[in-house]
This record gives C-alpha cells, sequence and structure tokens, in this order.
C-alpha cells in the first residue's frame, strides 16, 4: 500500500531586517509554527538560507522557495 499526499500548507512572511547596513526584505518560509527557511535578496540573486546555512544563489525568488520546500521534504 501506498500511503497518501497530504496537504501542507507554506506560508511566506516578509520582514525589513538590518543586513549589512542596509534595510532589506528578508522572506520567511513558515510551515505551522516552524521556520524553515529564509531568502534573502542579494543584487540580482537571492541567497536561500536553511538553519543558518547557505543553500545556494538562485536568479528568481521562486527558484529559492522551490529549493528550500525540496530540501525539507528531503530532511522531513
Amino acid at each position: 500500500m501506498s500511503k497518501k499526499n497530504k496537504d501542507i500548507q507554506v506560508q511566506i512572511k516578509e520582514e525589513a531586517r538590518q543586513i549589512d547596513g542596509k534595510e532589506q526584505t528578508v522572506s520567511q518560509l513558515v510551515i505551522g509554527k516552524k521556520i524553515i527557511g529564509e531568502i534573502i535578496p542579494d543584487n540580482k540573486n537571492f541567497q536561500a538560507y536553511n538553519d543558518g546555512r547557505l543553500l545556494g544563489n538562485y536568479k528568481s525568488l521562486d527558484d529559492g522557495i522551490e529549493a528550500l520546500i525540496r530540501n525539507w521534504n528531503l530532511h522531513e
């Protein structure tokens, strides 16, 4: 028997944060009450972080979100 896929609601919360003396908008991915990662804009790219660890640089916000969700699925 195979398991059924269950729907999981992922929320994106944005907060302003001081990074290197500049105020930037940081996007946080939240499942339930747990923050699974953050995406920080870096010039034309986006850096995705999971537990303070850099996952990589991505060309779009959507690519960064997808990478964080993929990483969360792999380790949950």
